[in-house]
């Protein structure tokens, strides 16, 4: 097993991680909360057999509860956060307890905002099991769930006491869902580190192979080497770091339309290239650039735009778009979206206020849409 700290604003959380080491993890976690009288487990149906693997481990320590839940966007809401807490109150649970989140982002937005709530807030911690939460959504303080103008409208910010992960839960599944998740990972070499994309790509063509473990490193290593440095000036994500937001804007709005059938990996796949011909079509972006953007994003093996874009509720779509979470950050219109864009790899376009946010025309994003989605 490995550990490492992962500094966001002034304090580090620590990542314990390796391939095939849930003992070592069980013991990790046993030491960070050994002064809790109980502990909450929230797992996503999905992954029942790690969680209940990880609750029988640990209640050789302490009194182990565990709650399960169906890890679908449209259960991604404040319903969701109060059954949570209202099982922990049912069982007894303390301020000395302790919750933990077992799945993916959405899992761990939903335990997360319900440990920050519970008793004015409890300690918590994420155990990722999806490529997307384990190498980018879990090194972030934002917990937030959705509202049915939007995604991600309500929520709060909530520093987990530790990160464990044991790479071997990322690999049970469909191939399709690691590599789904890893459209961050193509993010981050867009947005930040472009000297991680030949390991990027090399780490990709690897996951079905017996190197499979040391890809996966090379991925933990992409994920947190881009967000930590941001995250420790911008802990929050209002500043420097917006440029994280890179592709949500389209792809959560694709993803929160389609009712989670187009997962965050792909939709967010999509947004980027939606923010790449936004950028075209405004003169910040040349044809090589937005070629780059396809090229790369190629590499993730998704099903075609076209096929996955067309069918959705386009009126819908423009609904969603003007209702975006980053909206006050700077001065957008009614008909305007702020959204993150690029001049090219690593250059994002500063606002007056220097945020990394340009205020879009909403006919301008549709268009872009369009192409991505047209035949």
């Amino acid at each position: 097993m490995f550990e490492r700290s992962v500094v966001v604003g002034d304090e580090p959380i620590p990542y314990f991680y390796g391939f095939g080491c849930a003992d070592d993890l069980v013991n990790a976690l046993a030491a960070e909360f050994k002064n809790a009288d109980a502990g909450l487990l929230i797992a996503d149906r999905a992954v029942a057999k790690f969680a209940e693997d990880i609750v029988d481990r640990l209640a050789e320590y302490m009194t182990m509860h565990v709650y399960f839940l169906d890890a679908e966007e449209r259960n991604k809401t404040l319903g969701a956060v109060q059954s949570v807490i209202d099982f922990a109150v049912d069982r007894r649970l303390t301020r000395e307890s302790f919750f933990l989140a077992m799945g993916g982002g959405l899992t761990g937005n939903i335990a997360g905002l319900a440990a920050s709530l519970i008793y004015r807030g409890v300690r918590f911690a994420h155990l990722p099991t999806t490529s997307v939460a384990a190498f980018d959504s879990v090194l972030s303080l934002k917990q937030a769930v959705n509202l049915p103008r939007g995604k991600n409208l309500c929520g709060c910010y909530a520093r987990p006491t530790a990160i464990a992960c044991d790479l071997e839960w990322l690999t049970t599944g469909p191939r399709s869902g690691l590599v789904n998740g890893l459209a961050e990972m193509v993010k981050n070499v867009l947005i930040a580190t472009p000297e991680h994309e030949t390991l990027l790509l090399r780490s990709l063509g690897r996951l079905g192979e017996e190197a499979a473990p040391d890809a996966l490193l090379s991925l933990m290593r992409i994920g947190i080497d881009t967000k930590e440095p941001l995250l420790r000036a911008d802990p929050k994500e209002r500043k420097e770091a917006l440029i994280f937001e890179y592709g949500h804007t389209a792809g959560h709005t694709v993803e929160f339309v389609s009712n989670g059938v187009i997962r965050h990996g792909e939709a967010v796949a999509w947004g980027m290239l939606v923010a790449a011909e936004v950028s075209r079509s405004l003169g910040y972006m040349d044809e090589a650039e937005v070629a780059h953007h396809r090229e790369i994003v190629s590499h993730l093996g998704l099903p075609d735009p076209r096929s996955r874009l067309g069918g959705l509720d386009f009126a819908r779509l423009r609904q969603v778009l003007a209702a975006d979470n980053k909206r006050g950050y700077v001065q957008c219109a009614p008909d305007e979206v702020p959204m993150v864009l690029l001049k090219g790899v690593a250059e994002p376009v500063l606002a007056a206020s220097g945020h990394p946010l340009v205020a879009v025309p909403l006919d301008t994003v549709m268009t872009a849409l369009s192409t991505v989605a047209a035949p």
